[in-house]
């Protein structure tokens, strides 16, 4: 059984692999977390993150909408990030249609926030 301090390290290896050019073992480290604890909503951001990484946006963004959004709706992390995916596929209008959902009291809106100050 693995504990929540181990769950929480796990994922934080997992994303730091995804960011640091290993998204191959880094999705393979969240199917394994989806594997014992399915539907688990970090997880399948990271997942959605592996494919973001290098350019697949289509899964990415049917792991959001799908798996994620599907089932919660509000969930400020999984909007941020189809909202980035859906940008960096080049679909900017969509991407601020998502983006404008995510509370800005949220880390997730805060990301929001800076990049809207990065492009201005």
């Amino acid at each position: 059984m693995i504990s929540a301090a181990q769950l929480t390290r796990l994922m934080d290896v997992g994303l730091a692999a995804a960011h640091r050019g290993r998204p191959a073992q880094a999705r393979n480290l969240f199917q394994g977390l989806l594997t014992y604890k399915p539907g688990h909503v970090p997880a399948l951001v990271g997942l959605a993150l592996t494919h973001l990484v290098v350019g697949d946006y289509g899964p990415a963004e049917t792991i959001l909408k799908d798996q994620v959004l599907a089932r919660n709706p509000a969930e400020p992390e999984a909007r941020a990030l189809l909202g980035l995916t859906l940008a960096f596929g080049g679909r900017a209008d969509e991407a601020v249609a998502v983006l404008e959902q995510v509370p800005p009291e949220s880390p997730a809106g805060q990301l929001v926030k800076a990049l809207e100050n990065f492009e201005a």
